[in-house]
């Protein structure tokens, strides 16, 4: 039952290419743009911004999309169409339909992270070893975040309401950690300093991560095994909740 329910998830979302190729290509497109920034800028201002900017937004998109965008709507779908009362009557467990919904989700989204991951590969130098910390350090978020899709989709009314809510939580989780570093380099002050701050925000770990494996920055706020036990905590709690949330619609 739970490969049945991946294999749904992940058929609903190629079938719906218009949605996907929106959320995924502005990704690829900071991607795109660094191959004819590379010959116009120095070698230092282009390190900072591909390293410090564009590839940490293209890795936070995509996560996004398959936390966010994708699995909240595909859930707020069902919702609206009465489907999801309909799983339940057939008695599938609500871990069972979280796990199998959820081998859908990682497995779309590693299949793009690696086809990023490769294409900045040809712009910027990403080691064996940095190329699987992204996306060891990618998949802890994502299991951090998962449980929101089923949380905001028992708030949201329909995949509508869903859509336009979605921008500026998305927003807000990506912009309170990209731009308070880059403003706070620009300043020429450890943006790490600032980190407490941040706590709240999953992505800060993946940022914090990202930043020293491609050699901007020299260690991590926290050892990155305590970021997977946060991340991997939040996940549990969250979960938790999306139960509860799941069983009462």
């Amino acid at each position: 039952m739970i490969k049945q329910i991946a294999r749904m998830y992940m058929l609903e979302s190629i079938r719906n290419p218009g949605m996907a190729i929106g959320n995924l290509l502005p990704g690829f497109m900071f991607m795109t743009v660094s191959f004819f920034a590379k010959s116009v800028m120095t070698e230092e201002s282009f390190d900072f911004l591909i390293k410090g900017q564009f590839l940490p937004i293209s890795i936070i998109m995509i996560i996004f999309f398959f936390s966010f965008s994708s699995a909240t709507i595909y859930l707020a779908d069902m919702k609206a169409n009465k489907t999801l009362q309909w799983v339940q009557r057939t008695g599938i467990k609500p871990h069972t339909y979280y796990i199998g919904m959820g081998i859908g989700v990682f497995a779309l989204l590693n299949l793009f992270l690696v086809l990023l991951l490769t294409g900045y590969s040809f712009i910027i130098d990403i080691s064996l070893s940095s190329f699987l910390l992204v996306i060891l350090m990618s998949n802890f978020v994502l299991l951090a975040l998962y449980p929101l899709s089923f949380i905001l989709a028992g708030l949201f009314k329909n995949e509508k309401v869903a859509t336009s809510m979605l921008v500026p939580i998305m927003l807000l989780f990506m912009f309170s950690i990209q731009m308070t570093s880059m403003f706070l380099t620009l300043a020429e002050k450890n943006p790490q300093d600032y980190f407490i701050f941040l706590i709240w925000n999953p992505m800060l770990y993946l940022y914090d991560s990202l930043q020293v494996s491609l050699n901007l920055m020299g260690e991590t706020w926290l050892p990155q095994y305590q970021y997977c036990i946060i991340l991997a905590v939040l996940s549990l709690v969250l979960a938790t909740i999306a139960k509860k949330v799941y069983s009462s619609q």
